[in-house]
């Protein structure tokens, strides 16, 4: 049992890096620098990496929140109880990395959504509530990741049993109950922008997938906190669904990201292909790219007409740009060149 958890410990963790990384080395490629969201992710990061190394040694060498069962017909030796010692000790320090990684992702997502609400009166109003409520949380789950034995040497004392408060049942509840809060404040959050903008059914559609996504960390959060209710003496039931709302999280949280980044990205390769077939539709005139300015790129849409307004989002309007080349030794052309010549002295001089 110990070996399935600790391949799906590795898979998970690995996965979610590789989430974040594209979507860092992603960014970098496009814009050459990182904003706010690429730094906490870059620190999520190394929370992950953290964890990786504190919970397979954990799986390998054990912990003190053994069944009583166990306990009874156990002969623990002077090795075994030094390495459980070790466990326990890894375990407590790990559940203060692994909350910051959840908070950091959250931070990820709120300046994502900034971005979004971005110039608008209540933006700052919204943005500074949200960190100081994250901050409260935040505090709040690591205060309760060692308020639960007195003394604290009890989280890693083996011999003899130091009692329930191992489970770490206040902070399994805390921790659970804190983190739908905030994942349902962040859910809500973008919503009256999406139904409002001025967007097709199927743009906006897009953005309902991306943000519903959020609902998936709130389900496993709600699953997982009567299962390890359940299996509350089960370092390896912790660890399993640990794993899962690690991966989740990082799903969730970089997939608006890497779907603007990708829109951006196809947005280029169309401006290419406008610019390659130019001369082709000099007749007909260059052809108007509506653009919207916004985080998530542009729409898909072209067209040869003027543009209409999209309320507050900006458009860029076409530019045609007219190359006179003179006809050296071609006298039936001189005087249309000599003309044009002059009329373009005459309005440089005007």
């Amino acid at each position: 049992m110990v070996d399935s958890t600790l391949i799906i410990l590795w898979i998970f963790s690995w996965l979610a890096v590789t989430v974040m990384l594209a979507r860092l080395v992603w960014r970098y490629q496009q814009m050459r620098s990182w904003n706010a969201g690429d730094y906490l992710t870059l620190s999520a990061l190394v929370c992950v990496f953290v964890r990786l190394g504190m919970i397979h040694i954990v799986l390998t060498y054990g912990t003190n929140n053994m069944t009583a069962a166990y306990r009874a017909t156990h002969h623990f030796t002077s090795q075994d109880i030094s390495k459980r010692v070790i466990g326990s000790k890894l375990a407590v320090a790990n559940r203060f990395f692994y909350n910051t990684y959840l908070w950091l992702q959250k931070l990820v997502l709120l300046d994502l959504y900034r971005r979004l609400y971005l110039n608008l009166r209540w933006e700052r109003g919204i943005y500074q509530i949200f960190l100081v409520f994250f901050a409260v949380t935040y505090f709040g789950t690591q205060i309760s990741n060692i308020s639960e034995c007195r003394p604290t040497r009890l989280y890693w004392q083996v011999i003899p049993d130091p009692g329930s408060c191992v489970q770490a049942k206040v902070q399994l509840l805390v921790l659970g109950i804190l983190n739908i809060v905030t994942d349902a404040m962040l859910l809500a959050l973008p919503w009256p922008l999406i139904i409002n903008v001025k967007l097709s059914w199927q743009r906006k559609a897009q953005m309902w997938c991306l943000f519903l996504f959020g609902f998936f960390i709130i389900a496993i959060t709600c699953i997982r906190l009567p299962i390890n209710d359940n299996h509350i003496s089960s370092q390896v039931n912790r660890t399993t669904w640990a794993s899962t709302e690690l991966l989740t999280s990082a799903l969730v949280v970089n997939a608006p990201t890497l779907y603007s980044l990708w829109n951006k990205r196809h947005m280029h390769r169309g401006h290419q292909r406008v610019a390659s077939n130019s001369n082709s539709d000099d007749a007909q005139g260059p052809p108007r790219v509506a653009f919207r300015e916004s985080y998530f790129g542009p729409g898909p849409d072209q067209s040869r007409r003027d543009p209409w307004k999209w309320g507050a989002i900006k458009q860029t309007r076409s530019v045609q740009v007219v190359e006179h080349v003179a006809a050296d030794n071609e006298p039936s052309s001189g005087s249309d060149v000599s003309k044009t010549s002059s009329e373009a002295l005459r309005h440089d001089r005007g």
